[in-house]
């Protein structure tokens, strides 16, 4: 009876430090972006008092403003202020991971809305994902951003520094479906098709996440397509 009493004690605290670790505003910007519910996002982010948040919750309103301006139909305004809040987090906080991080999501969507930008802010980006990984180095996050940057800028990626990343990412998260995606890509730019293959399997075999449905299911529908291609690289080796 005390061994149960104890294995079940063990276990209560196991389930409070998982739910501990994602607050419920944090979890719902997740979903909401995972999910691609652009306007109940719009909405939360806007009923939200951040003077009543914590740090890492703050993080994710900014990343919640920003992925709105990427995807959400939003104007530059919501770029502008998740940049702001973003800023601010980290003037406050200069050793904190998550600042950093969620500054570069902000200058990474404006590249993606204007490739030209990339010329002013790629620095910026490259200083604000390093400032993030020096001080979360047991976060995945920030590494697969660079390993992201790294293997899909348009002129010359660096592909060993990407590999570098995207390993570093997967040892801190070895089930983040995306990740074995990206993977799949950085050895079909290799020209490693076979090695390739291994890693796209493997985002099938993976499950669709509830909180990231949109971007789990657009990742294995883009992996089958490339697995009919690879497969037919792979076998002539």
């Amino acid at each position: 009876m005390r061994r149960l009493l104890s294995f079940l004690f063990v276990c209560f605290v196991l389930f409070n430090v998982l739910v501990l670790a994602q607050s419920e505003v944090s979890y719902k910007i997740q979903y909401m972006i995972g999910n691609r519910q652009a306007k109940e996002l719009d909405e939360l982010l806007k009923s939200l008092d951040l003077e009543r948040l914590s740090v890492s919750e703050i993080c994710d309103v900014v990343i919640g403003y920003t992925e709105l301006y990427s995807w959400g139909g939003k104007g530059y305004e919501y770029s502008e202020k998740a940049y702001n809040i973003a800023d601010k987090v980290i003037k406050e906080n200069p050793k904190y991971w998550k600042g950093y991080y969620s500054l570069a999501v902000v200058l990474s969507h404006r590249v993606q809305k204007n490739n030209l930008l990339a010329l002013t802010l790629v620095g910026k980006i490259d200083y604000n994902l390093n400032k993030a990984m020096e001080y979360g180095p047991n976060e995945w996050e920030p590494f697969f951003l660079a390993g992201v940057r790294n293997l899909e800028v348009p002129l010359f990626p660096n592909l060993s520094l990407a590999e570098e990343y995207l390993n570093k990412a997967l040892k801190n998260n070895p089930n983040h479906l995306y990740t074995y995606y990206m993977y799949g890509r950085l050895f079909e730019k290799k020209k490693d098709f076979c090695k390739a293959l291994e890693y796209y399997n493997k985002v099938l075999e993976l499950p669709i996440r509830p909180e990231w449905k949109f971007v789990d299911e657009g990742a294995k529908d883009d992996t089958k397509k490339r697995i009919s291609e690879v497969e037919k690289l792979c076998t002539k080796k």
